[in-house]
């Protein structure tokens, strides 16, 4: 709306009232000023906005063409030569300005004493998607920054996990590797190696956590294993309509490569342990969903739909 708004008013020199841009773009004349209010007193420092900035680009005028408060300014204009080349951060689509959001959001689970990142993120909620159902409260669970400051001290780090894949909850002791942030949110890829990889938690799977005094030496080439074992495998799948959520769920890219009434036909990326991830995906989707290609992963579905049964009792 903002650029519209600039569009026109480029063409006025001398401003135009606030009433004739509303009508003029057809918008309503009190939410047009909450608006334009809104991006007015977004004065943002660029060096505390990530890089983002707004420069001052609009002048709020009485009826003779004196400075007025925004609140009642009769007329708007514009105060520079290029407004919409000024307008900078209103013209990062909304859908990318959330990306921003969520990743700085995250960076700031782990290092919640960032005053500055801290203050980005709020001001990215209030300001530019101010009116989105936004929290700018940081999440309460401390284990990301934990895990993060045991990462850099080479620290060992007891948890108790409940495990994604099988039932009950494991007591463990892990040397934190790398953590990675996915659509499941933050997952820790953790030794002592096992068989030469690896092991992946789910960190908000983690019930409790706590660094020990013991030390650990990062295995030689351990980025290079982490990042083979995070290389996702491509897997064809067709899926009753209206169930692409669930492969969205588990996946970390789901593509639609054929579309009717009745199904879809996905070609999805999983990451290990893929068997399982794909099981889940058939076994919620339902009885016709199944996996085109490969063929060593068509019977994932009723593997684990076995494994639920057996867990609950019921086979």
């Amino acid at each position: 709306m903002i650029p519209r708004v600039l569009a026109l008013l480029s063409a006025y020199p001398d401003g135009l009232p606030l009433a004739t841009v509303a009508r003029q773009l057809g918008l309503d004349s009190d939410k047009l000023r909450r608006d334009i209010l809104r991006f007015y007193a977004a004065d943002i420092q660029a060096d505390s906005m990530l890089g983002l900035g707004r420069p001052e680009v609009l002048e709020f005028l009485s009826a003779t063409g004196e400075d007025a408060d925004p609140g009642d300014a009769a007329f708007i204009r514009v105060v520079c030569d290029q407004p919409a080349a000024e307008l900078g951060v209103e013209y990062i689509p909304a859908d990318r300005l959330a990306i921003l959001y969520a990743a700085a959001a995250s960076l700031a689970q782990t290092e919640p004493d960032n005053a500055d990142l801290l203050g980005a993120v709020e001001t990215l909620a209030s300001t530019f998607l101010s009116g989105l159902e936004i929290s700018v409260t940081q999440s309460a669970d401390t284990t990301p920054a934990l895990i993060r400051q045991a990462m850099d001290d080479r620290r060992a780090v007891r948890i108790k996990y409940s495990r994604a894949w099988r039932p009950g909850v494991s007591n463990r002791v892990v040397h934190p590797y790398a953590l990675h942030h996915t659509p499941r949110g933050w997952e820790l890829d953790a030794g002592p190696l096992v068989g030469g990889h690896a092991r992946t938690y789910i960190v908000s799977r983690i019930r409790d956590a706590e660094v020990l005094a013991e030390s650990f030496e990062r295995p030689d080439g351990v980025d290079s294993v982490i990042g083979a074992d995070r290389r996702a495998r491509d897997v064809q799948m067709n899926l009753p309509q209206g169930t692409r959520w669930v492969a969205d769920r588990f996946a970390e890219r789901v593509d639609v490569a054929e579309s009717d009434r009745d199904d879809l036909t996905v070609r999805a990326e999983f990451l290990p342990p893929v068997e399982e991830r794909v099981g889940l995906v058939l076994a919620i989707a339902g009885p016709e969903a199944f996996v085109i290609e490969p063929d060593a992963l068509a019977d994932a579905g009723a593997i684990m739909a076995a494994r639920l049964l057996r867990h609950h009792g019921l086979d």
